[in-house]
């Protein structure tokens, strides 16, 4: 009975064991246990299966047997042997019933599920391919660079559905390589979003392609995006000078563009006739202070249109020349954008008035010269303001006051006074020392007052014409520099008139040191001049001689070196007479010649080579007259060319010296030529030929009686 009981209850617990093991178990006699089945993700053409897996040995397969039919699962797609597998079914057909077991194995055995039979799931409809943008219009407000190339910083989303798995291209206006703008990798069908930024192009409507494969595949959707022209202005305000820089986008291929501005047009442009861009520029001229706007006009047919209007303000500004300097220093203050014919302008150095009453022209203009007051070393403030412009709306000009110094005037003579000031130096410091090309000259004792500014002069020694270098330093303060020019100056000239050839001496400084010398007088050049070339020093000393052929009258003496250095001044040139005249010796007054080459002798100065003689010849009946010049001996005698026919004549002479000076005429002498006549010396001849014939008859006739 015992045994029979504990058979009966070992069946019972037999029976409990079975009903609750796994049925892919008990179906399999082995294998791991598989629960947890189920179907995702289901498309037109997808699906994910997944389940779970519990094993106490090594999973060593997990797959999904698939069909159209449950009798014949012939597809197999495997999972990774993990204990939660999962297979997306790709390349399915939409709309269709789809049957299948998954299958797990470890080294115990295979288990199924179901076991006895299998599941099914149903694919979607088929997918439409979509495309869509996101925005569907813009401009281009802003060019970046992406990877290289310049493109508009509006940003698009490009916004797809595809049927299928694939790489996809989004390409702009055409479907090539050069026109992808963006491109997404899809895993399964389903939606996908990729971006990109609006690439530079003209105005109007633009196809944008969903292509799959490749750039030049199969095309399997499209959109559209309307680009709007766009101009942006760069900067929007700024004083006068300011260069505006207008970038314009997306306008129609080679568009003629014109920006006017105070009814005008100041710039022109083409548009791109590829990208529709176009650029131009103006620098603002000057004009009054306040908002102004261009406006942008495109040509439509034969006309300019308004297309947009840009703002731009003109706001006031001061330049400062220069912008550092020292006390006692004149600068230059330079005003524009304030109003126009704004009054009460003034300026303000370091909050001191320096300049009032200033007024802007018409274009809101102006400009003065202020003096830099005494200060210490440091930077200091320069800002203006009027009547409608506020000082807070200028710009302030930083000025830097450095210790320096300056001359009064900046170019002098040798021996002028030479007012010289400093700033700058320690405030109190005394013992300040002046010198010319590091040469100390004499100035009274010198101290700066509590600013570290001073003032003192001294006299311009001797030194030669051009720059030179003052410097002044104190005990505590550096060397402060500037430049002072000597000019060159005739000092003295005695006489102050004289003839040609009279001596004159003349002195002069501040020219060029040891410079080769050049004088001329009434552009006539001075030679054998003592000494032709300046002193050392600058200091000119020479003699000359009114030189030849200058002419009576106020002329100018011009002294020059070769370093630049002039100087000239009025000069007299007198005439002057000499004392001597010649005595005509022959011919004798009312002396005949049978010639006409005639020989004149008279007493002149003899051995001396510094003066000639001018011998005149006139027919007494004036019908004719003749004269030599520069005869330096004292005879002259007509060559057969200047012979005298019969007549009579008188003749005089005088005396000219080697600077043109001229002596009185001589007394005329009357003398007459009366040649043989022709006649006569025809019977002259006949008789001469007829003794010569009776001769030779005479000794023929001896010969032949001997």
């Amino acid at each position: 009975m015992y045994v029979r009981r504990i058979q009966a209850l070992t069946i019972v617990v037999l029976l409990l064991f079975i009903v609750t093991l796994p049925q892919s178990a008990v179906a399999n006699g082995g294998g791991p246990q598989i629960s947890g089945v189920s179907v995702t993700d289901v498309t037109d053409v997808s699906a994910e299966i997944s389940w779970e897996v519990t094993s106490n040995a090594t999973i060593t397969t997990n797959l999904v047997r698939y069909g159209t039919s449950c009798t014949s699962l012939n597809k197999i797609a495997y999972a990774a042997n993990v204990s939660n597998p999962s297979v997306v079914l790709t390349g399915l057909s939409a709309n269709t019933t789809y049957y299948f077991k998954v299958e797990s194995a470890d080294s115990s055995g295979t288990s199924t599920h179901p076991a006895d039979g299998c599941r099914d799931f149903k694919t979607d409809a088929p997918t439409t391919y979509l495309l869509s943008l996101e925005p569907t219009c813009g401009m281009c407000g802003e060019l970046i660079t992406v990877d290289g190339k310049a493109v508009c910083g509006e940003l698009i989303r490009a916004t797809a559905t595809v049927a299928d798995a694939g790489t996809y291209y989004i390409c702009w206006g055409a479907k090539t390589a050069a026109n992808v703008v963006c491109s997404f990798t899809a895993n399964r069908a389903g939606t996908y979003t990729c971006e990109f930024f609006l690439p530079l192009t003209y105005k109007g409507i633009h196809t944008i392609y969903l292509v799959a494969g490749s750039p030049a595949g199969i095309e399997r959707a499209t959109t559209t995006f309307t680009v709007n022209p766009f101009v942006k202005i760069s900067p929007e305000q700024g004083p006068v000078g300011t260069r505006v820089t207008f970038n314009g986008y997306g306008f129609d291929r080679g568009q003629q563009i014109q920006v006017v501005f105070r009814g005008g047009p100041v710039a022109t442009a083409t548009a791109d006739i590829t990208t529709g861009n176009w650029t131009a520029s103006y620098t603002i001229q000057p004009t009054p202070g306040g908002h102004y706007t261009f406006e942008i006009q495109a040509k439509e047919g034969t006309d300019f249109w308004p297309f947009v209007f840009k703002s731009f303000k003109v706001i006031p500004k001061i330049t400062v020349s220069p912008e550092s300097g020292t006390v006692g220093q004149a600068i230059a203050i330079n005003g524009t954008g304030f109003g126009s014919r704004e009054a009460g302008i003034k300026v303000t150095f370091d909050g001191e008035v320096r300049n009032q009453n200033i007024f802007a022209d018409a274009d809101g203009c102006w400009n003065t010269y202020i003096t830099v007051p005494a200060r210490t070393r440091g930077r200091y403030l320069i800002d203006a303001s009027g009547a409608l412009t506020r000082a807070r709306d200028v710009d302030e000009v930083t000025f830097t006051l450095v210790q320096g110094i300056s001359v009064d005037p900046t170019s002098a003579y040798v021996g002028d006074t030479i007012i010289i000031k400093g700033g700058g130096f320690a405030p109190g410091e005394t013992g300040i020392q002046v010198s010319l090309d590091n040469v100390p000259v004499p100035t009274p004792t010198i101290t700066a007052d509590v600013y570290g500014c001073w003032e003192s002069s001294f006299t311009l020694p001797a030194s030669a014409y051009g720059n030179h270098t003052v410097s002044a330093s104190g005990p505590t303060t550096a060397a402060a520099t500037t430049t002072l020019t000597t000019k060159a100056r005739i000092t003295a000239v005695s006489p102050t008139e004289g003839a040609p050839g009279d001596q004159i001496s003349l002195t002069g400084n501040g020219f060029g040191s040891s410079k080769k010398l050049t004088v001329t007088l009434g552009g006539i050049p001075v030679s054998a001049l003592s000494s032709d070339r300046t002193q050392f020093n600058g200091d000119v000393v020479i003699s000359f001689r009114v030189p030849k052929g200058s002419l009576e009258g106020t002329r100018t003496l011009v002294v020059s070196d070769e370093s630049g250095a002039t100087d000239s001044l009025n000069f007299t040139v007198t005439t002057k007479t000499l004392s001597l005249i010649p005595l005509p010796i022959s011919p004798e007054n009312e002396s005949k010649s049978r010639s006409g080459e005639i020989t004149f002798r008279w007493q002149g100065i003899t051995g001396n080579t510094g003066y000639t003689y001018t011998l005149q010849v006139n027919k007494v009946d004036g019908a004719a007259s003749w004269s030599r010049a520069n005869i330096t001996g004292s005879s002259y005698t007509l060559t057969k060319d200047e012979a005298l026919s019969q007549g009579t004549y008188s003749w005089r002479v005088k005396i000219v010296d080697d600077y043109g000076n001229e002596g009185p005429w001589s007394d005329a002498t009357e003398f007459t030529v009366s040649p043989i006549p022709i006649w006569v010396w025809v019977v002259v001849g006949l008789v001469v030929l007829l003794v010569l014939m009776v001769v030779a008859y005479r000794e023929t006739r001896f010969r032949v009686t001997e």
